[in-house]
C-alpha cells in the first residue's frame, strides 16, 4: 500500500516537472506553434509514452494557471474505498467543507482530495488517471466533476433514489423548525442538487407544521434565511402561548382543590 503511494506521489511529482519545463520552453518560445507534434522511435517503452500523455493532460489542465501551494496547511481526512455509501458522503461533506474554510482554488481541489486516497481508492484513481493520459474518458478537472465520478463508483443507484423519495416526503412532524431546517440540508447536499432560491423555500415552507405556515404565509420574505428565521419566531410564540395555557390551567385545578 505505501509502496503504490509513493509511485503515485512520484508520478504527481514528475508531473508538475514536466510542466515547469514545458513553462520555461514556451516562454523562450513565443513565436512558435503551440501544438507540438511528438514522434516516437522504435526504443521508446511503453512507460515513457504513458508519462507523456499524463504530462500532457496536466498541461492542458493548468496551462497559464498560477499554482498555490496548499499541501502544507489542508488537512482532509482519508478515504480508503472499503465503505458504506454514507461514509462516502460524509467523508465528501468534510472535504467539502476544508475546502470552502481555505478558500481552496478549483484546479487544486482534485489533486488534495486525490492525495489522501488509500488501498482501493487509490487503485481506482490511479487507473482513472492513466485512462485520461492515454485518451479513454474525458478529463476531471474540477472538484464537482470529482464527486460525480466517485458518485457514480462509491453511492450505488438505489440509495440515490432512497434518498429523493426522502426529499420529496419530508415533513417537519415532530421535529423543531431548525432541525427539520438542518436535515433538509443534509439532504440536499448528499443528493449533490442545487436548486434556486425559490425552490428551496417552497421546498422548505411546503414542509412546515400547518399551524406556522399559516402564519408565515401572512408575511413577505425573499430568501430562504429569512423564511427559517420567521418561521423559529412562530414556533417560539406558539410554544410560549402553550406553556402559559398550561400553567393558567394548573392554577385553576389548584384553586379548585383549595376551595374544596
Amino acid at each position: 500500500m505505501f509502496q503504490k503511494e509513493k509511485e503515485m506521489r512520484e508520478l504527481v511529482e514528475r508531473m508538475h516537472r514536466l510542466k515547469e519545463t514545458q513553462e520555461r520552453l514556451t516562454r523562450s518560445r513565443r513565436r512558435e506553434p503551440r501544438h507540438i507534434t511528438r514522434y516516437h522511435g522504435h526504443y521508446g517503452s511503453q512507460e515513457e509514452d504513458q508519462d507523456w500523455r499524463v504530462h500532457n493532460f496536466e498541461k492542458r489542465r493548468h496551462q497559464h494557471q498560477p499554482l498555490k501551494n496548499y499541501f502544507p496547511f489542508v488537512k482532509l481526512p482519508c478515504f480508503s474505498g472499503i465503505v458504506t455509501q454514507i461514509l462516502y458522503l460524509e467523508w465528501e461533506a468534510k472535504v467539502e467543507q476544508v475546502f470552502n474554510v481555505y478558500e481552496v482554488e478549483e484546479d487544486q481541489k482534485v489533486k488534495l482530495a486525490s492525495l489522501k486516497f488509500l488501498e482501493y481508492a487509490m487503485e481506482w484513481w490511479h487507473q482513472n488517471v492513466m485512462d485520461i493520459g492515454l485518451n479513454k474518458r474525458s478529463v476531471v478537472i474540477s472538484w464537482y466533476g470529482l464527486k460525480e465520478c466517485m458518485r457514480a463508483r462509491f453511492v450505488p443507484p438505489y440509495y440515490m433514489k432512497e434518498l429523493l423519495l426522502k426529499l420529496q416526503r419530508l415533513q417537519q412532524g415532530s421535529r423543531s423548525v431548525d432541525e427539520y431546517f438542518k436535515y433538509l440540508k443534509v439532504t440536499l447536499t448528499k443528493i449533490n442538487m442545487h436548486e434556486s432560491e425559490e425552490s428551496k423555500i417552497a421546498r422548505f415552507g411546503s414542509g412546515l407544521r400547518r399551524k406556522i405556515q399559516n402564519v408565515v404565509e401572512l408575511y413577505e420574505y425573499t430568501s430562504l434565511e429569512k423564511l427559517v428565521h420567521l418561521a423559529i419566531k412562530v414556533e417560539s410564540q406558539f410554544f410560549k402561548k402553550h406553556i402559559s395555557n398550561i400553567l393558567i390551567i394548573m392554577a385553576s385545578m389548584t384553586h379548585l382543590g383549595r376551595v374544596k
